[in-house]
């Protein structure tokens, strides 16, 4: 049996891997295409892609639902693709964060790798809330840089009162720009940003957590620090060792010298439970457990440790 999964993502295509791999007897075949922000090039694909030559869809480099606790808003653009695909699941990488990603940081401050003592900037909160959850209830410090790194705005949060207060009141206009405008795309995801470079230097933190195309934009800033994130090429790799960081974990699967991103994993996860589970999923239907089983049994990720790059 074999499992094709392709994730289109609006990213650069110069970051374009495709992989197979064997696992519990069957064969993964993944597919990462970039299409240098071009957003008609990005439906287009997706649309030539309801012929059944695929049992899953991955969006890269576009969120299409972004979390403020348990309430979930769309993505103007994403949405709009994604009500199209009529035959093939589509997922984003939410659910992968809402789960996996929950459980390696918890993890990692279970193991000490992240201290009590320690300040963790997470620099999107609203696609990976679940980890804001985790850094609260064990008394974490932290900073919160959605505004920061999604806007520009000279404004680092640093509790939930202050993320929910300016959330709800941004999220309707936000959502409803054009994704370049929030997240970085196509060549824009290999720069860094002096702004927020200037931004972030006033401030001091131990631990970055978060979508390394975030992330990179403050690299000169990573000297001494832990790196927790996903996305990352051997290329990005150096980088962040020639600025000198503490380590580098991924949180998510790390193939042919290759860390992918959340959406990747979902995108298997869905083609697993499409081609043998016989259910078709969605980032708001699916089971907990069969994700689980997924993760545990099928792909035999047992500790959710993360995997430590550098």
């Amino acid at each position: 049996m074999e499992l094709n999964c392709v994730s289109i993502s609006l990213g650069s295509s110069a970051r374009n891997k495709s992989i197979s791999f064997e696992v519990s007897k069957v064969r993964v075949n993944v597919c990462r295409f970039g299409v240098n922000g071009d957003f008609l090039v990005f439906a287009k694909l997706v649309e030539s892609l309801q012929d059944g030559s695929v049992d899953s869809i991955g969006f890269g480099g576009i969120d299409l639902v972004l979390f403020l606790g348990d309430k979930f808003f769309f993505v103007k653009d994403a949405y709009k693709v994604y009500s199209k695909s009529t035959k093939v699941p589509i997922v984003d990488g939410s659910i992968t964060k809402r789960i996996l990603e929950k459980m390696v940081v918890q993890k990692l401050i279970d193991d000490g790798v992240i201290s009590y003592t320690d300040r963790v900037f997470l620099v999107s909160c609203l696609d990976r809330f679940e980890i804001l959850r985790v850094l609260i209830q064990n008394k974490i410090r932290f900073l919160i840089g959605d505004l920061v790194f999604s806007l520009g705005v000279n404004k680092v949060l640093e509790s939930v009162e202050d993320l929910e207060s300016i959330a709800y009141v941004l999220l309707k206009d936000v959502l409803n720009l054009p994704f370049e405008f929030i997240y970085p795309v196509g060549s824009k995801q290999n720069r860094e940003d002096l702004k927020i470079c200037d931004i972030v230097s006033n401030y001091d933190f131990d631990v970055i957590v978060g979508d390394f195309h975030y992330i990179r934009k403050v690299l000169r800033l990573l000297k001494g620090k832990l790196v927790v994130t996903n996305t990352v090429t051997l290329e990005d790799i150096e980088d962040m060792k020639s600025v000198g960081v503490r380590g580098v974990i991924s949180m998510g699967i790390c193939l042919s010298n290759r860390s992918f991103g959340a959406n990747v994993l979902d995108c298997i996860f869905a083609a697993y439970c499409n081609k043998i589970k016989g259910v078709k999923i969605s980032p708001f239907d699916f089971r907990f457990e069969d994700y689980l089983e997924f993760v545990r049994d099928f792909l035999g990720i047992k500790d959710f440790a993360g995997n430590r790059i550098v």
